[in-house]
């Protein structure tokens, strides 16, 4: 009975060691950044992200602030969870709500063997593209991560992501332009590919825009990003 019980407590000692090592590196980040339109501030993008070797999980929102407020308010919150291996990421589940003050919506994704299932209570529109077609794309959240993200120079300018946010698909693709000494300037394109109409797709496909990086230790951070938007000239600022 004794030895029993002393191999159930070198089994649990082991078993809270291993627990306590993959917390030990898990590690936090925190993003900000200030969004404007034609250098009017209109909005912020927080979020966060939870990662060990293993793991991760992202929460964040984007939210009007400064003169938007005054025409419009808005609110949109995000969480996703997923897998890493070998630097890439796999969602396993997200979630999203958005207010206008108009309208509140609520919107999940589940993936199972990469495949995104939808719950939501919107109809799909007959536009839209159809999950079941969209086999090793990420969420939002995911895709905002793997732009706006800290990156190593190696893999800096690299990124090549398929985005499906419940309804539309959409490629981004980033190209190395410029790296200094102690910044980096990339280019990307923002390219819509499924689940739009066809008036969507005469407004714009490829919309590209330029992210400037500014290099803190060995690891180069996201600056500032802007892009050409059908709205105008949009830039987030971190701060």
């Amino acid at each position: 009975m004794i030895k029993n019980k002393q191999k159930l407590f070198v089994v649990s000692c082991i078993y809270v060691l291993l627990v306590s090592a993959n917390t030990l590196y898990a590690k936090t980040e925190r993003y900000s950044f200030d969004v404007s339109l034609w250098g009017i501030r209109v909005g912020e993008l927080v979020y966060s992200i939870k990662q060990t070797s293993d793991d991760y999980d992202i929460s964040g929102v984007l939210r009007s602030k400064g003169f938007a407020r005054v025409v419009t308010k808005y609110k949109f919150l995000a969480q996703t969870q997923g897998k890493v291996s070998n630097s890439k990421y796999y969602p396993s589940s997200y979630s999203e709500k958005s207010d206008t003050g108009r309208r509140k919506e609520e919107k999940s994704i589940v993936y199972h063997k990469m495949i995104p299932k939808i719950t939501s209570a919107k109809a799909p529109k007959p536009h839209w593209a159809q999950p079941k077609s969209q086999k090793g794309t990420v969420d939002p959240m995911t895709a905002i991560h793997l732009v706006m993200g800290d990156r190593i120079e190696k893999a800096l300018c690299t990124q090549k992501i398929n985005l499906f946010d419940g309804a539309r698909r959409i490629e981004i693709i980033l190209s190395k332009i410029n790296i200094q000494k102690n910044s980096a300037q990339c280019r990307g394109d923002y390219i819509r590919q499924d689940g739009y109409t066809d008036e969507e797709m005469k407004e714009g496909k490829i919309f590209p825009f330029t992210i400037n990086y500014i290099k803190q230790n060995e690891i180069y951070a996201v600056e500032s990003l802007e892009i050409k938007a059908l709205r105008g000239r949009t830039k987030f600022t971190r701060r």
